[in-house]
């Protein structure tokens, strides 16, 4: 796997690529219920204590829903679209203006994880889903306080996204 270093951001933290989440997301929600999850997320995360995150004017919050939006369209949909328009996605310098430490990272993730519960996003590919946007949150912490950053992979978290009481329990 393809391994990019950048010593002066990240402590010496070894970022690699995440792989993309299964096509088959795509195929299934397609882009207007990923664009919707995307501008759902935005909006959590105003209501967040990471309010400036993103713009509060309604012209530059727009333009940065629809360019993530763009993105995970593009991402998800093995397209171009995005980075024809907008070039590689360089999400450390993206969000350099703003602190983006490891508790702003975890709100964000924490936003996500709401944003898939409540938008209903099917089972089965949530896994992949949250592996790649958990690994992609990696690359936006730009202002770390710790050598390493915590991880949240699947295995480790995947029952926040079971809902318990629709289970069948042996009596």
């Amino acid at each position: 796997m393809t391994q990019i270093m950048n010593k002066e951001l990240t402590k010496g933290t070894v970022l690699e690529i995440p792989p993309l989440p299964s096509f088959h997301l795509y195929m299934r929600w397609g882009e207007d219920k990923i664009r919707k999850m995307v501008r759902y997320h935005h909006n959590l995360l105003r209501l967040s204590d990471i309010d400036n995150f993103l713009p509060n004017e309604y012209e530059p919050f727009e333009h940065a829903t629809r360019k993530t939006a763009d993105f995970f369209v593009d991402a998800l949909s093995r397209g171009g679209s995005s980075q024809n328009l907008y070039g590689y996605p360089a999400l450390k310098m993206r969000y350099f203006q703003i602190t983006v430490d490891e508790h702003a990272r975890d709100v964000w993730l924490q936003m996500y994880k709401k944003a898939i519960i409540d938008m209903k996003m099917p089972s089965e590919f949530i896994e992949d889903f949250w592996n790649w946007i958990e690994s992609l949150s990696l690359w936006m912490v730009n202002r770390p306080t710790k050598s390493k950053l915590p991880r949240y992979p699947y295995k480790d978290i995947w029952t926040d996204f079971v809902e318990f009481s629709h289970l069948n329990r042996c009596s």
